[in-house]
């Protein structure tokens, strides 16, 4: 149960970064802004527009002690705000055994939440999970545009690196000093967490300065200007983050984790397609009557 939590907070995360992303403008003057910047300004201009989108992401991890890969294909829509995603989560250790775990998961807006069903290893559970201030203001259209305008003090740069009859494909580099900010703002007005989760995002926070600004490539299609995909290299930023630990290893351990830091990579990809072209996502009602409640309010 304890992967299970862990894994459930990180699928909900990746459904937020990704809605956030296909929702995300630039409310600046588009001519106040660098040439790379300024059409940019214009491709999240028109993925603001996007009411619902299909989403295919895989993340590997290649380490000393084995390989894990993890593949969802999502639907996401914005009213009402829900999600639906089918997970494959695969590890194949150093002898080439595999072992794969399969994921079905729904999320709705429930009373200015999120409510989270996922169906794994043949049961229903569901968690309560609050939305943060940017997705709040995802839900509230007269906001949306305010907090579009807010993600962009995360973008230090932008730069073209390729172009195709048919793409753009664009460098984008996060300033992680603001990006650690919002989570210090996001965890100051969360009152449902714990001690523990506050601690957990204070070191959460270090390890993203630790890990310096981080950089991915969008791909963006010239025609219809959407972005069609996403692709995160994040080795080094885990490395620089991991590192941050070191100190406060055993020296009799610490050669053995920077061994294995040096050896593993990390590597993220997300394609967008189907724009406003997604049918109503409706909760099984099988998940409705069966899941058992792990939330947290729901042990008080």
């Amino acid at each position: 149960m304890g992967f299970l939590r862990k894994f459930k907070w990180g699928a909900a995360l990746l459904g937020s970064l990704l809605f956030v992303a296909m929702h995300t403008s630039f409310a600046f003057a588009a001519e106040k802004l660098p040439p790379e910047k300024a059409y940019l300004y214009d491709v999240y201009k028109n993925m603001a527009k996007i009411s619902s989108v299909h989403y295919d992401v895989s993340i590997k991890a290649d380490t000393p002690l084995g390989t894990v890969e993890t593949v969802v294909n999502g639907d996401a829509q914005d009213k009402p705000l829900s999600m639906k995603n089918d997970a494959s989560i695969t590890y194949r250790d150093m002898l080439n055994n595999e072992n794969t775990m399969l994921v079905k998961q729904y999320v709705e807006q429930y009373q200015g939440n999120l409510m989270m069903y996922m169906f794994v290893n043949q049961t229903w559970v569901k968690q309560m999970l609050p939305v943060d201030p940017v997705m709040k203001a995802s839900l509230a259209a007269d906001e949306k545009f305010n907090s579009q305008a807010e993600m962009l003090k995360f973008i230090k740069s932008v730069k073209l690196i390729r172009e195709t009859p048919t793409f753009k494909y664009m460098e984008v580099t996060l300033d992680m000093i603001e990006v650690s900010d919002a989570v210090g703002a996001t965890v100051k007005q969360d009152k449902m967490q714990n001690k523990d989760m506050q601690r957990a995002a204070a070191v959460g926070r270090l390890a993203l300065l630790a890990a310096g600004d981080i950089k991915y490539i969008v791909k963006v299609d010239k025609a219809t200007k959407m972005i069609k995909e996403f692709e995160f290299d994040l080795t080094e930023p885990i490395r620089k983050g991991a590192g941050l630990f070191l100190d406060i290893a055993e020296p009799k351990d610490r050669a053995a984790i920077e061994d294995f830091l040096a050896k593993s990579t990390l590597h993220m990809q997300a394609t967008y397609s189907q724009f406003n072209q997604i049918s109503p996502i409706e909760i099984p009602q099988e998940a409705r009557d069966n899941a058992t409640d792990i939330s947290p309010m729901s042990k008080i």
